[in-house]
């Protein structure tokens, strides 16, 4: 032992380790391996285990990263037994699920036709006439300014209308409630101008038709209780409420709010793929948990590509020029061709197959899984837009 590890103990040490007891010999336990430096009363020994965890990890974050870039590199090596050296597939692959799904839902926003909910809450809670003239002119005085900020921005001004027109509506009936009137309209939708009022939601199942409409024609299942009922056209209101939302801006938007679903849909089909990395090498002599690891790994690689989109797309809006956009555009486009071909490339490494049977395998399974994807993100996206 050192003279400065030998001080280390001689000074302020217990005999015992702290975790399990065990007898100790030096500064580390030799039944647990902590060590016998507190973190918590020493600042010194706080600031070198920070560093020390954050570079270990570091190298292992590095190199799995790294060797990602290289299809079937990680995987192949993993299953060799090298696994010291990478970060376990499955916690991987975990974060990275949590932090694609967070940049998706920042970067692509659902927004709520320009109007801050709680601000027109503060409508229907002033108690006077005056109180409700008052919120009303603040809001219409921020919705202007708005106007003035976004310029010629193409798909603002539709929804700004839409947000004033709300607020007026809202205004108005809160002072005839308060005057004990009844409401002007039905709903706020109604009092909007033809040019920018929304499309309802059009229902023609099991037994509703015509145009939804949360009091006037609810859909009702007959056989359900009303609780159910209420609960379905709850998530009604909220589905037209994001889709009014969503067609104020251009197909573009619609384009990233389904992407920002993929992460969720690629989280919950991985066992899925596995299944049918399983079937289509059946006589490869791999078990299920080896071809997980492929899975994972190919998900992983997925889940980097989509989060590089998702920067290219925010990139995208922030650019003027022509010629950014057009280069933004290209990369993005980069981006979403290398997914399939480095797809393709890790099974034939990893399966190491003949050309055509890979190719064959790789077609089968791809398209299978791209269906179930393509279904999974669209199931996600309803859920997403039937949220509050």
């Amino acid at each position: 032992m050192s003279k400065q590890a030998a001080g280390a103990v001689a000074h302020d040490v217990p005999s015992q380790c702290e975790n399990c007891a065990a007898t100790l010999h030096g500064v580390f336990c030799h039944a647990c391996g902590q060590s016998v430096h507190n973190p918590i009363r020493h600042l010194g020994h706080a600031v070198e285990e920070f560093f020390e965890a954050f570079w270990h990890l570091d190298g292992r974050l590095f190199r799995t990263l790294r060797d990602l870039w290289s299809p079937g590199k990680v995987a192949i090596n993993y299953l060799a037994g090298h696994r010291a050296r990478y970060i376990a597939p499955l916690r991987l692959f975990v974060v990275l699920s949590v932090l694609t799904f967070f940049i998706g839902a920042v970067v692509i926003h659902v927004e709520d036709g320009g109007v801050d909910p709680d601000a027109v809450a503060d409508i229907a809670n002033a108690r006077t006439p005056a109180e409700v003239e008052r919120v009303r002119d603040a809001l219409v005085a921020g919705i202007e300014q708005a106007r003035v900020d976004a310029g010629e921005t193409p798909g603002v001004d539709p929804a700004l209308v839409m947000a004033e027109v709300r607020v007026q509506s809202a205004a108005a009936n809160r002072i005839r409630e308060l005057e004990g009137k009844p409401p002007a309209a039905a709903s706020v939708d109604d009092a909007l101008p033809p040019s920018v009022r929304p499309a309802r939601l059009q229902l023609n199942i099991l037994g509703h038709r015509g145009e939804w409409h949360p009091q006037d024609n609810p859909f009702i299942v007959g056989w359900w209780p009303g609780f159910a009922n209420d609960w379905l056209n709850r998530k009604l209101g909220n589905l037209e409420k994001n889709m009014q939302s969503l067609g104020a801006g251009t197909a573009d938007s619609w384009l990233k709010a389904m992407m920002a679903s993929a992460p969720s849909a690629l989280f919950l089909l991985v066992p899925v793929f596995t299944v049918l990395l399983r079937i289509a090498y059946l006589f490869s002599g791999r078990v299920y948990l080896e071809h997980l690891v492929v899975a994972l790994y190919s998900h992983v690689f997925l889940l980097i590509m989509l989060t590089l989109a998702f920067m290219l797309a925010a990139a995208n809006s922030w650019v003027s020029s022509t010629l950014g956009s057009f280069a933004l555009g290209a990369c993005f486009a980069a981006v979403m061709a290398w997914m399939p071909i480095y797809l393709l490339l890790m099974q034939k490494r990893v399966y190491r197959q003949a050309w055509w049977l890979t190719l064959l395998k790789y077609l089968v399974v791809g398209y299978v899984y791209f269906m179930m994807l393509l279904l999974a993100t669209l199931l996600v996206f309803l859920a997403r837009l039937t949220a509050a």
